[in-house]
C-alpha cells in the first residue's frame, strides 16, 4: 500500500469511528447529550484509537470488532483525561473550556462516568472475546488510577525512581491495551509481556517530553510547579543543581506561589533539559531494541508506535524555536 493510500485508508478509518462516536451519543432528551457533543467536536489526536486500529489491520481482524474496541480505548482514555481535569480544576483542554468549566463539575464526572461505561459495552460486543476485552480494559483502568492518585501535590520534589513509577502508571496502561485487545481478538497472546514493557517505554518518553513542555518555553506558566506535580525535568534539577538544592526543596514543600516563574526559569535553563531529553531518548532507544522480540504482526504496530513517539517530540521541539 502507497503512502498516499495508507493515509487515505486511516483518514477513512477516523471518519469511521467519528460516525460511531456520533450513533452511540447519550439520547438526545437527555442532559448529558449537550456536553457529550461539545467534547467530541475536538476529539484530539485519538492516538489510543489509531494504535487499535492499525492493530487490528496487522492481525486481519474484524474491522467491525476493530472499530469497537478503537472506540472502546478512545472513550476510557478522555474518560480519564475528564476525570483528571476536575481533579486539577483545569480549564481549557483541546484548545476550548474544559467539559468541567463550561457545565460544571457535576456534569463532566457524570459524562466522564458514562463515557467509561459505553467503553465497556463496545468492548463486550465482540462475541468471541468480550469479556477478555472488558477485563482488559478494567485492568488499563485500574492501573492508571493507581498512577493517577500519585499524579497529585506532593509533599516533597518526586525522585527519579518515584517519577518514573508515577509515569509508566499514568500513561502505560490505556497505550498497551489497545495493541493488546487487538492481539486477544486475533487469537494472539503469546509474548505480549513484550508488549507491555516496550509501551512502558514509549509511555516514559512521551511524559518525558510533555514533562520537559511544561517547563519550557519559561514564557508560559509551569502548570506542574504550580500544583508540585511530579515532573521529570524537575526531579533532575532537585538531584544534580547542587548550588540551589536545598533553597529549592525549601520553597517546592512551602505554599508559597509567587516564586513559580522564578524557579522555573532556573530550571529551564540549566543542564536538567539536556538530561531529559537524554533520557527521552534512551527509552526510545531501548523500545526499539524490543519490536524484534515481538510477535512478527505486530511488529510494525510498535514501530509505529515508537516513531510516532519520535515525531511528537520533534515537532513540539520546533514548536518551541519557532
Amino acid at each position: 500500500m502507497s503512502p498516499i493510500d495508507s493515509l487515505k485508508k486511516g483518514l477513512d478509518r477516523l471518519s469511521q469511528l467519528d460516525s460511531l462516536y456520533e450513533s452511540e451519543m447519550p439520547h438526545s432528551s437527555s442532559s448529558l447529550f449537550e456536553a457529550a457533543c461539545y467534547h467530541f467536536k475536538h476529539p484530539g489526536k485519538s492516538f489510543r484509537a489509531q494504535l487499535a486500529l492499525s492493530s487490528g489491520d496487522a492481525l486481519f481482524k474484524n474491522q467491525k470488532d476493530s472499530l469497537h474496541w478503537a472506540a472502546a480505548c478512545e472513550l476510557l482514555h478522555n474518560a480519564s483525561l475528564i476525570h483528571d481535569d476536575i481533579s486539577d480544576a483545569s480549564t481549557y483542554r483541546r484548545g476550548q473550556s474544559s467539559i468541567n468549566h463550561k457545565f460544571g463539575s457535576d456534569m463532566a464526572l457524570c459524562l466522564g462516568d458514562w463515557m467509561v461505561a459505553k467503553a465497556f459495552e463496545l468492548a463486550s460486543r465482540n462475541h468471541s472475546h468480550g469479556g477478555q476485552l472488558a477485563a482488559l480494559l478494567a485492568k488499563a483502568m485500574q492501573d492508571t488510577c493507581s498512577g493517577q492518585s500519585s499524579d497529585v501535590k506532593q509533599s516533597r520534589c518526586a525522585t527519579l525512581s518515584e517519577w518514573q513509577t508515577i509515569a509508566r502508571g499514568k500513561t502505560a496502561p490505556l497505550l498497551a491495551a489497545p495493541i493488546k485487545g487487538a492481539a486477544i481478538s486475533a487469537d494472539l497472546e503469546t509474548n505480549l509481556d513484550r508488549v507491555d514493557e516496550l509501551v512502558a517505554l514509549c509511555g516514559l518518553a512521551y511524559q518525558g517530553r510533555n514533562d520537559i513542555n511544561d517547563i519550557v518555553p519559561s514564557t508560559h506558566r509551569s502548570c506542574d510547579l504550580d500544583g508540585r506535580k511530579p515532573n521529570l525535568v524537575v526531579s533532575l534539577y532537585a538531584d544534580t543543581d547542587k548550588a540551589h538544592k536545598q533553597c529549592f526543596h525549601q520553597w517546592y514543600t512551602s505554599q508559597d506561589q509567587d516564586c513559580v516563574r522564578k524557579w522555573q526559569k532556573s530550571i529551564a535553563s540549566s543542564d536538567a533539559i539536556a538530561m531529559a531529553n537524554e533520557f527521552v531518548d534512551q527509552w526510545l532507544e531501548q523500545a526499539n531494541l524490543l519490536v524484534s522480540l515481538l510477535p512478527q504482526q505486530l511488529q510494525s504496530v510498535a514501530s509505529g508506535l515508537i516513531s510516532s513517539v519520535k515525531l511528537t517530540a520533534v515537532l513540539e521541539q520546533q514548536e518551541q524555536t519557532a
